[in-house]
């Protein structure tokens, strides 16, 4: 009988062990993306609030702010809110982001620049009707359920801010 106990206690240790090493071996797949296919990518989103940061691994406030952007999104995942990350890493890089990423807990929606450091204008073309004059990361942008830009958030930000515009896209009509 204990032969019968010790060989189920070591068979479900080692397939605990394969499952535990399976979730923990998940990378974040970060795909590289462009203006065109980010416009894209949240149109697919259609109905949803749909929040995209700009961030980069290099970038103090990114990485500060970005632990409250991403419980923030999975508190109001249930109402329809969707996370879209774009980091302006180099493309070299791209590891560290799905390390970062994974850390973090964004487990979708992760893209990476597709000219890496240089970022595509045609984000901001898009998503602030010109090319502002300072580029300056973090940028949170949150767009409503018809998909048009509710808030625009420069800068690091607090969970109480990322809220008040979930809030203010959700309520949107």
């Amino acid at each position: 009988m204990k032969t019968i106990i010790a060989a189920t206690l070591a068979l479900a240790g080692i397939l605990g062990l394969g499952v535990m090493s399976q979730g923990a071996g998940n990378k974040v797949a970060v795909k590289p993306i462009d203006a065109v296919g980010l416009r894209k990518e949240a149109a697919a989103h259609k109905g949803k609030v749909v929040i995209i940061n700009f961030w980069a691994t290099w970038c103090p406030p990114c990485r500060a702010e970005f632990p409250e952007l991403v419980a923030t999104q999975k508190k109001y995942a249930a109402k329809g809110v969707d996370l879209l990350t774009v980091t302006l890493d180099d493309l070299d890089d791209k590891a560290k982001a799905a390390e970062f990423l994974s850390q973090q807990g964004a487990t979708t929606g992760a893209f990476i620049n597709k000219k890496g450091g240089e970022p595509d204008l045609g984000y901001f073309k898009w998503l602030d009707g010109k090319v502002p004059d300072s580029l300056g990361i973090p940028r949170t942008y949150v767009l409503d359920r018809k998909g048009r830009v509710s808030a625009r958030l420069i800068g690091g930000q607090s969970a109480s801010e990322f809220e008040d515009a979930i809030k203010k896209a959700l309520a949107a009509k």
